[in-house]
């Protein structure tokens, strides 16, 4: 596994662990619909949360780097997942994880209800 691989890895390993200590139950990781991918599928409750998580030496700039582009990606994988496993009109939310590394301790940011559903053609 490349080094990038390896911290992106260990980010998600960071982001799971949080979110379990708030009480989430982990559901799924690195879930791919075609091209596109969701980090982290957890359950708080009965709803879903589709999860991106961001590594960053400054996690302040996180949250930013899913821009509108990448919150269509992941929308996208997430209705097509909750398509194919008969979930739509569940509960579901897409949070972001922002997991910052100084290069000798991890500093975890949760950020719930992130963006909303992206909606466009690409659904139709």
């Amino acid at each position: 596994m490349s080094a990038h691989g390896d911290r992106g890895a260990m980010g998600e390993r960071a982001a799971r662990a949080y979110l379990e200590a708030k009480g989430l139950r982990f559901v799924g990781a690195n879930l791919r619909v075609g091209r596109d991918e969701v980090d982290l599928l957890m359950r708080e409750g009965e709803t879903l949360v589709f999860v991106e998580v961001k590594l960053r030496k400054d996690r302040d700039d996180a949250p930013f780097a899913v821009d509108a582009a990448k919150q269509r990606r992941i929308s996208r994988a997430a209705v097509v997942y909750l398509a194919e496993h008969g979930l739509l009109g569940r509960p579901a939310r897409f949070d972001v994880v922002s997991v910052g590394f100084d290069g000798a301790r991890l500093d975890v940011r949760h950020i719930e209800n992130a963006f909303p559903l992206a909606r466009g053609r690409y659904f139709v």
